[in-house]
This record gives C-alpha cells, structure tokens and sequence, in this order.
C-alpha cells in the first residue's frame, strides 16, 4: 500500500450494534474518497477482508503490535482511546492522532477529539436512510400518527417504560408505540394491544417515518443515530435533558427535551397540534440533510482535515 491518507484504529469495528463502529466505518469511508485507508483492528495478525476494506490484525488486546511497514508519518484516527491503544501509539508517535471516544482522559495533549455533533465545525457523518420507508407503514400496523418510544431497557418486560406509561395514560385516545429488544408493543390507554418483531433498518425506518414524534430514551453517545434518522424523515424528536448528541439535535431541529412527567407530556401535547408539528418537521428535515443527509459534503469536510493534519507526500 502507498502511504495512507488515514489509518484507522478500530477497536468497536466488528460490533455490528454499536453506534462507535456505524461512526467510524462511516468515516473511513469517506476518508477512503481521498486516497489508501489502513483499518487497524485487535485480533490475530494478518490481513482479512471485510467489505471495501482489508483488515489488520494488530494482537490481542494487552499485546498491540503496529504493523511493520506501516507508516506513522499519516493521520491517525482511533474510535476508542483505550489505554492499550493510548500505550501503542505513545510508543510509535504518529504524526498525528484524533479520537472519537477517550477512555483515558488526556492522555497526550497533543492529540485531538474528532466532533462530530455540536460546537465548531464538526466533522459529522453520512447517515443514510431509505425514502421508501415513506410510503409504507410498518406491516405489522395498521395505523399511524403513532408517539413512537425508543426504550432505554434491555431484555423482555411486561410493562412498559415508565415514560411510554405516562403518554398512554396521558393520551389515552393515541396509540403509543414501544420499541424495545427488538420487538415493537402497541399501547393504548396503558393496555398493550399486541406486539410485532422489528427485524430490519427497513422496519426501524417505517416507525421512524410514519410517528407523530419519536421519543428516544437512550440516545447513542457519539451521534444519537436513531433521532437523526427520524429527523431525516421530517418526525420531531424528544429526549431526556442532558449532556449529549440527542439534546443538541432536539434543539437544533425544533424539538424537545424533557427533564421529568410532566415536561415530557407537555412536549409531546405541543407536536399533536398540527401547525406547530408541521413547522418542526420541516425544521428537523432541514437540518438533518444540511449536516448529515449529504455524503458528499461528508467526504469533503473530512478530507479538509485530513489536508490540515497531514504532512506534505
């Protein structure tokens, strides 16, 4: 390989679930539009193919190795600063380092956090999403117009969240959809009206698409994927209020965070007027496809960095 534009460490790459890895592929593909990408991954040495990129081994974790001939004079991009990463390349100095996720705090004042929501000029991702999702209610419904909760629970329940409890009580005309370990509960007036699997992005992308708002209870921590997604198919969000992507999108886009009950209902009454549903969903499509709807504006902004940190070829 001629010298890469990037090597990215990816310690989460192999998790298919995990919002850090959807981030970090998102990014190594879009540095991959300006030249040779080098993916590091923990595991047994040796390359092995996955997708558009060939995988390199670099040792079990504790035994980190960085590959022979592989240069350090490149940008270094890291999902997660463990310490065993943050030892490896305290050892090989790369010219430079930015990270997504620090496990370790400041481990060297001289590499630098990525952003990707928020602040000044992040760097953000392409997050796709499926137009024909639109068209189409999810099958396993048959009504729409839904207040849409996005769980912050693992595992089976009999009950709903405490939150989705609230809004079926407190609407009791409306239907209140549950999404939780896969499986997709149907509530109105707190009694459960059946249940059906969501087994594909597809079948996330109808709920998201034909709610009245979606209500996300756990927000992913690097770029709250799920409220994107439902912005970019014009349904408002509401999260819980505090630090994070998921109340920097809420605030952006026209909608609403909630610290208790009450404020809560109150913002979920305000999106069943129509008017004012109308103007946050045209505000949240706005913004969602101006910061992460257009790919090519993605590659471009990483590849501005990638040329501001780089040493000359």
């Amino acid at each position: 390989m001629s010298r890469p534009v990037a090597v990215v460490v990816g310690c989460h790459w192999l998790e298919n679930r995990s919002e850090l890895a959807f981030v970090t592929r998102s990014i190594a593909g879009a540095a991959s539009r300006s030249g040779p990408v080098a993916v590091l991954v923990p595991g047994d040495q040796g390359q092995r193919a996955d997708g558009a990129f060939d995988l390199e081994g670099v040792g079990p974790l504790g035994e980190l190795e960085w590959p022979d001939g592989l240069t350090i004079q490149t940008t270094v991009i890291v999902d997660d600063l463990t310490p065993e990463v943050a030892a490896l390349l305290a050892h090989v100095a790369p010219q430079t380092v930015q990270f997504l996720s620090d496990a370790v705090g400041t481990a060297n004042p001289a590499w630098r956090r990525l952003p990707l929501v928020g602040g000044h000029d992040p760097i953000g991702v392409h997050v796709p999403v499926n137009r024909l999702a639109e068209q189409h209610r999810h099958h396993g419904f048959g009504f729409t117009d839904y207040l849409l909760v996005l769980s912050d629970r693992t595992g089976a329940h009999e009950d709903p969240p405490a939150a989705a409890a609230w809004l079926s009580a407190a609407f009791s005309k409306a239907d209140v959809v549950v999404l939780e370990d896969a499986v997709a509960s149907a509530w109105k007036g707190r009694a459960l009206r059946g249940k059906v699997t969501v087994d594909t992005r597809m079948d996330l992308w109808r709920l998201l698409a034909h709610a009245n708002v979606c209500i996300d209870l756990a927000p992913g921590a690097h770029i709250a994927r799920e409220c994107v997604e439902a912005l970019r198919f014009g349904t408002p969000v509401i999260v819980p209020d505090r630090p994070g992507p998921g109340a920097v999108h809420a605030r952006s886009s026209g909608g609403a965070t909630f610290q208790d009950a009450s404020e809560l209902l109150e913002a979920a009454a305000s999106f069943q007027n129509e008017a004012h549903r109308a103007q946050a969903s045209a505000a949240g499509r706005l913004y969602a496809n101006t910061h992460y709807g257009d790919p090519a504006a993605a590659v471009r902004r990483l590849r501005d960095l990638l040329e501001q940190s780089s040493p000359a070829p």
